[in-house]
């Protein structure tokens, strides 16, 4: 008696929020949470393999802690094909709350490639020279930084990661890049300008799925 040929597993990508009291959540804990909303939800989930299988769920580059996010997203695979309307609407309905689902598509596979990230940072106290320091640094060809991880002495150039920035109404606009070759994240942008943001939205996330 021969065995079923196992199914290949059916991907999908979830674009959720992490606002409110989910902003102040780790990775760590943004992904126990999915694991716990994908159970509840009741879907057919595929599992890793060993001592411990967890639902196969892959997440997005982290947002700092307190940091919100409009459009993060997880890839999930499930042991058979469901409407992605359905998938949807169970996930949502377990769902807790800061962490909504905006969208749920099929996917080629469980691998995504960013690209781009768009952010809105409010600053308070604005700087009076902020617009000026935005011409400043849109103005330069190269935008040198040092990160606090980083080796001492050791600097990256940002500036061909800053796709546009803008000023307005106390809160810069920005499009960084989010790419595994280039990251650019809202604390490097701040790091460059002198700024301390008060608060920090990643409004989206372009995506290039890769299979």
């Amino acid at each position: 008696m021969t065995s079923e040929p196992e199914l290949p597993d059916c991907w999908y990508l979830i674009r959720f929020t992490k606002t409110g009291a989910s902003r102040f959540l780790s990775q760590h804990d943004v992904r126990r949470a999915w694991e716990r909303v994908t159970r509840r939800a009741g879907l057919p989930l595929a599992y890793s393999r060993g001592f411990s299988p967890k639902p196969r769920l892959s997440f997005g580059p982290p947002l700092p802690v307190g940091a919100e996010g409009c459009r993060e997203y997880m890839t999930m695979a499930l042991r058979e094909v469901l409407d992605a309307p359905q998938v949807q609407e169970r996930l949502a309905a377990a769902a807790i709350p800061g962490m909504g689902v905006v969208e749920v598509a099929r996917a080629p596979g469980r691998r995504v490639r960013t690209t781009w990230a768009d952010y809105e940072i409010t600053v308070n106290p604005q700087p009076p020279d902020l617009a000026a320091r935005v011409s400043r640094l849109l103005a330069r060809d190269a935008v040198e930084i040092q990160r606090a991880r980083d080796p001492e002495g050791a600097t990256r150039n940002i500036r061909p990661g800053v796709g546009s920035l803008r000023a307005e109404r106390g809160r810069l606009v920005a499009r960084l890049r989010l790419a595994p070759d280039q990251i650019v994240t809202s604390r490097d942008l701040a790091l460059a300008l002198g700024i301390e943001p008060a608060r920090t939205v990643r409004t989206d996330i372009e995506l290039d799925p890769v299979g």
